[in-house]
């Protein structure tokens, strides 16, 4: 978990910077805000990669609640009974965005805007997320 709170602390700081912003085409075109997009969105794959790939594996692991035919749609039944995430549905959200910034086309400014605004939100359940498994591993 030191990796994903590490790549947060960049998420947070690029975050901030672009919350605080009228996210528009104008605001787009100037070279340092899609460096700071790209660095965002760079660390928003990587975050929710690493905590559906192998953080929900291992927290289930480590409470004894993983057998080896649990599929990714057990797992996501057993964390949401957990309360770690909201519901599967949510998290198939958050997938969805991460695919769509994953295929997005450049070329499609007001699509690429639109992630842009999917992806601050996203981020806000990340957050949310890693905060729920901090509060259950701290619990007595």
């Amino acid at each position: 978990m030191a990796g994903i709170k590490q790549m947060m602390q960049g998420a947070d700081i690029d975050y901030s910077l672009l919350a605080a912003q009228n996210i528009d085409l104008a605001w787009l075109a100037h070279y340092e805000h899609q460096r700071i997009v790209n660095s965002f969105l760079f660390n928003y794959l990587k975050i929710q990669d690493k905590i559906g790939g192998k953080l929900f594996r291992l927290l289930l692991q480590y409470w004894h609640e993983l057998d080896d035919s649990m599929t990714m749609l057990d797992i996501l039944n057993r964390l949401e009974k957990l309360r770690i995430i909201d519901s599967v549905e949510a998290w198939d959200t958050l997938r969805e965005i991460r695919n769509t910034l994953t295929h997005e086309y450049p070329e499609d400014v007001q699509l690429r805007l639109d992630n842009i605004r999917l992806s601050l939100a996203g981020y806000l359940q990340l957050k949310q997320i890693i905060a729920n498994i901090e509060h259950a591993l701290n619990a007595p």
